[in-house]
């Protein structure tokens, strides 16, 4: 959509572009505006409208100037319902879509441990069980670093309480594919932990199974992400004149390789 702002000396003609998050964890009550000024692209800038009609700037953007302040004032402030109507579609269509496509918000993190619904939102399948004749549940938490085949996951332990979402775990537990080793960390636990362990290993008989392949699929991910992400820049060494030129020729680097860069 185009839009046209008049006031004394400045008559600008924008394209409207709008954009939206695809976090279906999230909630976003806003839209990203971007005006495009096709005739003065530098006149062109982004805010943030809000579905309550009022903007905001956006961080880390350039700083608006008096005049895109009021337009943008303006437009937030006299945007049709309907348009706002709208922008709440797209923002719900934003997010489904996410859900089918994490890697649309996900990021590449070496070292950060992700919650598997976190990395696929659409999975149903959770780790429920019974313990003492009340329900419980496991989150599974993975190294999404394809290059750390680490053959092991995190396990947090919670009851379900369908008025608390943001309660503390019961306990947590490194869970290892290979059986030594997950006995040697069952080991650690508490006997009422490692009973509710075993509760769940029960009610889950093919838990291990399961978690095999989660942990294949978050590797995947991993490695999707990987190439996704922007190239890192290697910073190297600056050799001095005097040292060894790196091309192993035995010479100084000043009186080798150095005299290709003059």
């Amino acid at each position: 959509m185009t839009y046209r702002f008049e006031q004394e000396d400045y008559i600008y003609t924008y394209i409207l572009e709008d954009y939206y998050h695809t976090n279906p964890f999230f909630d976003y009550n806003y839209v990203v505006v971007f005006m495009r000024n096709q005739d003065k692209p530098e006149k062109s800038f982004a805010f943030q409208v809000n579905f309550n009609k009022t903007f905001n700037t956006i961080p880390d953007h350039p700083k608006l100037t008096e005049v895109q302040t009021q337009i943008s004032k303006e437009f937030a402030k006299n945007a049709a319902n309907e348009l706002i109507l709208l922008f709440k579609q797209r923002a719900i269509e934003a997010k489904a879509y996410g859900e089918k496509n994490p890697a649309t918000y996900l990021e590449f993190e070496p070292g950060r441990y992700f919650n598997f619904f976190e990395l696929f939102p659409r999975n149903k399948e959770m780790l429920d069980f019974n313990y003492g004749g009340e329900q419980y549940f496991a989150e599974d938490s993975y190294d999404i670093d394809p290059r750390n085949d680490n053959r092991c996951l995190q396990l947090s332990f919670f009851k379900f309480q369908l008025d608390n979402a943001d309660q503390a775990p019961i306990f947590s537990s490194v869970y290892y594919f290979e059986e030594e080793a997950r006995e040697k960390e069952d080991a650690k636990l508490s006997p009422k932990n490692n009973d509710m362990l075993i509760a769940m290993n029960q009610f889950i008989p093919d838990l291990n199974d399961r978690l095999k392949k989660r942990y294949k699929k978050v590797k995947q991910m991993g490695q999707e992400l990987m190439k996704n992400q922007a190239p890192v820049a290697i910073q190297q060494e600056k050799v001095k004149p005097n040292e060894p030129c790196p091309c192993g020729s035995g010479k100084k680097y000043k009186k080798c390789c150095a005299l290709m860069l003059n």
